[in-house]
């Protein structure tokens, strides 16, 4: 199989937010939004929100459909150049059944995630693109002021 890599970001680019996994940033908006001014500060990226970003996480249980829209229209969109989750869960499996894998491979981007993330990452692997292993919003983002300077080189 040949393996799609997408691009890797510059300042200025487009990162859809979006959770596929849990409600967190519903529970706690205050680390959820120093995730988003530290990725705007340190990287200069530009920040899009998808609707499930900030959902409750009840309402992410019940609407796996509405967490893989999120994904496709991320996908879909030109102007999204990486996806990054706002953070785990443990239930994202649910999902993929709902998953458009004819958008998903036709347009190859940055997908970030860990914990149960890590269901995306093998899948879109699984479909031929190169995946990243790496921090949320809520747990990564959030804290770079806290980590050492090496973490925002590694990413």
């Amino acid at each position: 199989m040949k393996f799609a890599k997408p691009r890797r970001l510059s300042e200025g680019d487009t990162v859809a937010v979006l959770a596929p996994c849990g409600g967190a940033a519903h529970k706690f908006p205050w680390v959820y939004e120093s995730g988003l001014k530290n990725l705007e500060k340190y990287f200069g990226l530009k920040i899009k929100e998808f609707p499930t970003a900030r959902a409750s996480p009840d309402f992410l249980y019940k609407n796996p459909k509405a967490r893989a829209d999120d994904i496709n229209a991320a996908f879909a969109d030109k102007n999204v150049k990486a996806i990054i989750t706002t953070i785990g869960g443990d239930d994202s499996i649910r999902i993929l059944p709902h998953l458009d894998t004819k958008i998903i491979k036709k347009n190859p981007k940055i997908f970030m995630s860990f914990s149960d993330g890590a269901t995306m990452l093998i899948y879109f692997n699984q479909l031929g693109i190169v995946t990243f292993n790496g921090p949320h919003i809520m747990a990564g983002f959030s804290q770079m002021h806290n980590l050492p300077k090496s973490f925002e080189t590694h990413v």
